[in-house]
Formats: structure tokens, sequence, C-alpha cells
């Protein structure tokens, strides 16, 4: 094991060390992104309703704790607060002052409703760096539609690329992955470090306005010009049938190509035109896959693969996310971690970040609603414990944590 893969402990300097982080998140876009700052040693601490947000009643369930909110909220301080009570608006400020960070992903213009946009933020911190996160941006005529992942998936153009790509497919899919929030999630966290770093170098915070639709058109990239350049070079890396299933195999260089057409003993096919040249294979390359595919229907999945690795092709056989658990890649890597929530353990993946000099590694345990509120309170603004309780008395933080 080198030290790179060591560097997944749970104690040890991370690169976010001493990053305060004020997170009014919830469901997936901001929570993912707050998550990896906490992997890389920044201090989450999670702003929610005295009920909880939303994502705590999502599956899967394991009794009544949701391990996915357990998976995207793991180390951080969960603190509950009603935010259309003045007091607690003031104390947000407060906790502000001390945060180097504020992330929300509220609909457009509801922060300010709080008094907590970026103006207010900035007169008690003005080195403040905040991020809002939302469907379609804080201004322009759409900036206030309703927007959730599977709409802006719709909207974006996203889904009808995903399904140009299934051969036979007339309707748009039942939406997969979340690559909507997810996607918003990074761009936000990326945005984030940059902006520490330019406040780093220059002592000035600022504010971030990410879109998800932002997002998911400047990740098309092939489609983007394919659509704005009526170019119709729809290649399709998608599988190949054999006896026992499904397979991928991507041909993609000149060698790869030769190599497949002398294994797959259609020589012939070197001195075809529409695959003689990269170009005219990238243009012809479903036709290709389809003569690959004569063949790998007479062969079993292994057998197959066998004989593609020999070659040195890229190729590899479908897997499911339980299939992933034995992977010793995955294993080498440290990408299977174990959490605490109130339920038990929770396997979840680790973070997807390796270092030479610092430590990054999902946080162990998970908070429950308002679990941290005294804690917070205590060490951040002074308070004492007839102040806190006086708080949760008159309804500005949770009366008792769901513990």
């Amino acid at each position: 094991m080198t030290s790179m893969e060591k560097n997944r402990g749970e104690k040890g300097s991370r690169v976010l060390d001493g990053v305060r982080v004020l997170d009014f998140t919830a469901v997936l876009a901001g929570s993912y992104c707050t998550r990896l700052m906490a992997d890389l040693g920044a201090e989450v601490i999670k702003v929610e309703s005295p009920e909880g947000e939303i994502l705590r009643s999502a599956g899967p369930m394991r009794g009544d704790v949701s391990a996915l909110f357990s998976a995207v909220n793991s180390g951080k301080h969960c603190i509950s607060m009603d935010l259309k009570h003045p007091e607690a608006v003031t104390l947000c400020k407060r906790l502000a002052e001390q945060c180097d960070v504020v992330v929300e992903n509220f609909r457009p213009g509801v922060m300010h409703r709080f008094g907590l946009d970026y103006a207010a933020f900035k007169q008690v911190n003005p080195k403040l760096v905040m991020c809002s996160i939302s469907g379609y941006g804080q201004t322009g005529p759409e900036a206030t539609r309703a927007a959730f992942a599977p709409i802006v998936q719709a909207t974006s153009g996203y889904e009808l690329v995903t399904q140009r790509a299934q051969k036979g497919h007339t309707k748009p899919m039942n939406m997969g992955l979340p690559v909507g929030d997810t996607g918003a999630s990074l761009q936000a966290f990326g945005a984030i470090v940059a902006a520490l770093f330019y406040r780093e170098r220059t002592g000035i915070g600022q504010y971030i306005d990410i879109a998800m639709q932002d997002t998911l058109l400047a990740t098309m990239h092939k489609d983007f010009q394919a659509a704005f350049n009526h170019e119709m070079n729809d290649r399709h890396y998608g599988p190949l049938e054999t006896q026992d299933g499904f397979i991928i195999v991507i041909p993609l260089t000149q060698q790869h190509f030769e190599d497949a057409m002398h294994l797959i003993s259609r020589e012939d096919l070197l001195s075809e035109p529409k695959f003689s040249t990269t170009t005219a294979r990238v243009y012809n390359y479903d036709d290709l896959q389809d003569e690959i595919e004569k063949w790998t229907r007479t062969r079993l999945s292994a057998e197959a693969l066998a004989e593609f690795e020999s070659k040195q092709l890229p190729c590899a056989d479908y897997r499911s996310i339980r299939d992933l658990e034995g992977d010793p890649q995955l294993k080498h890597r440290g990408m299977f971690a174990e959490i605490t929530d109130r339920f038990g353990p929770l396997k979840v993946p680790n973070s997807p970040f390796l270092f030479s000099e610092t430590q990054a590694a999902v946080r162990p345990t998970v908070a429950a609603i308002g679990e941290n509120n005294f804690d917070v309170l205590s060490n951040y603004l002074g308070m004492d414990k007839d102040q806190i309780a006086q708080l949760a008395e008159d309804g500005v933080i949770g009366k008792e944590p769901n513990c």
C-alpha cells in the first residue's frame, strides 16, 4: 500500500482544516457538496428545521433512519431552528460571522425573505464566500421555477440526449441517476474551493450562483456541438450481446480496430471504406459494433472478454453496485467505508479524493436532528445552558434532539 492509499484515516491533517461552513442545504443538490467539504476537514454546521429536512424521510430507510440522508450528511454538526423566527435569523448571522462559507439551495428569493441573503451576511462578514444552488439560477425569467432534478434534466436537454442513445426508445425514459443534483453539487464544490483560494490571495469574499440547468448543459459536449452544427454523429458506446449477457468493447484507435478485426476473423473489413480510417469509423461506429456483435453472440461473456483482453482492447462486463463490493481496485483505494447513524453501521462510498500529504475520508458519524444545538451555540456563540433552553422554549431551536 502506498502513502496515498494510507491517507484514508480519521486522524491527520486535511486540506480544508480550519474552514467553517454554514450549511442550509437539503436533499442532494448542495448536501453532497458540503459532505465533500467535511470529508476534507471543513467544520460543517447543517441548519435544519426542528422537524428535520425532507431527506431524512427518503428511502432507502433502515427503521426510521434514512440511509440516503446519512450517506450525504455524515460528518456534519446538525442544529435545528425555525428560520421564520427573527431570533433564529440573528443566530444564523452570528454564526456566519465566524464561518468562511455559506451554502444554500432554497428556491431563489427564500433566503432574502428570511433576511439571510448574501447582502445580509456580507454586512457581518465581508470575507464570506456564499454559494447558492438552484435549478435555473438566481435571476432571469425562470429563476423561481420549481426545480427538482427530474424537472431540470428534462428542460436541459439531458433526458432527450439519453433517450437518443437508446436504440428503439421512442419516448424519454424514467430518470436514473440524479445527475442534475450531484452535478450541481460538484460544480459548487469546485467553485467554493476556487473562491477560497482567491480569498486567500486577495482577502476578498464573493457570491457564487450555481444553476443545475447550466451545469447539465455544460457537460453535454459532443451533443451540444452536434445540435448546433447539424452533425448527426450518433455513435453509441453500449452493450454487445453474448451467449449469457452483455459486455462492452471500444476499438477506438487504429491498432484497436486492426486487432479486433483479426480476432473476429474479419480481415475483409480492414479495407472497407467506412471503417478504414479513424474518422470513417467514428461516423460508422454503430455499424462496426454490429459486426463485432455477430462474433460476441457466439461466445460466453467471460470467453469474449478474455480474448479481447489478450489483445489489450478496452473492454468490460456490466456489473451491479453490489458486484463492486469485492472489487480489488476499489478495495485497494479504500472506496468502501463504514459510518454510524442512529440505526447502526452503514456502508457508504468513501471520499473520491486521494492526496499524497493529507487525509481524505468520509467522517464516521451522522448527527440526529438538532443533536449539536448545545455544542454549536455554546462553543461558537458562548451561550450558556439556560440561554439555550430558553431558545428551545421559545421555539427558536428544536426542543429535543431526535437521538
